[in-house]
C-alpha cells in the first residue's frame, strides 16, 4: 500500500493551475459557435429589412415631391419621374433609385403613387 500511495501523490498538481484543459477550450469553441449560428442569420436579415424600409419611405418622398410639383407647375412629372429628377429643388441629391434592386421609381400620373416596389416578401 506504500508503493500504491506514492505513486498516486506524484499525480497531485502542485501549485495553481495554469492555462485551460483541451476540453474547456472546445466547449467554448463548441458555444461560440452555437451562438454565431443564431446570431449571423438575424444580422444579414436585418440588412435587408432595412433597405426595404428605406424605399417605402422613398417612395413616400417621391409621393410628396410629385404633389409639390404638380401644385407648382400645373401639371403631374412625367411617370418615369426624369423631369423632377432633374430639379435640385425637388431632388437635392439627384434621381433616386430603390435601394432593394437598384431600381428606378415609377408613378401613376394620376394618382401621384409610385407604382410597384412593395417588397412584402422581403419582411417576414
Amino acid at each position: 500500500m506504500n508503493h500504491q500511495a506514492r505513486s498516486l501523490s506524484g499525480l497531485r498538481r502542485r501549485g495553481p493551475r495554469r492555462g485551460l484543459s483541451l476540453l474547456e477550450v472546445l466547449a467554448v469553441v463548441t458555444l461560440m459557435g452555437i451562438i454565431a449560428m443564431i446570431v449571423v442569420p438575424r444580422l444579414a436579415h436585418s440588412g435587408v429589412v432595412t433597405k426595404a424600409n428605406s424605399c417605402f419611405t422613398t417612395k413616400g418622398v417621391i409621393e410628396v415631391q410629385a404633389e409639390l410639383w404638380f401644385r407648382n407647375k400645373g401639371n403631374p412629372p412625367a411617370a418615369n419621374l426624369t423631369n423632377i429628377m432633374a430639379d435640385t429643388s425637388y431632388f437635392p441629391d439627384g434621381a433616386v433609385t430603390c435601394p432593394v434592386d437598384g431600381a428606378a421609381y415609377e408613378i401613376d400620373t394620376t394618382t401621384m403613387r409610385v407604382n410597384g416596389h412593395a417588397h412584402a416578401d422581403l419582411l417576414d
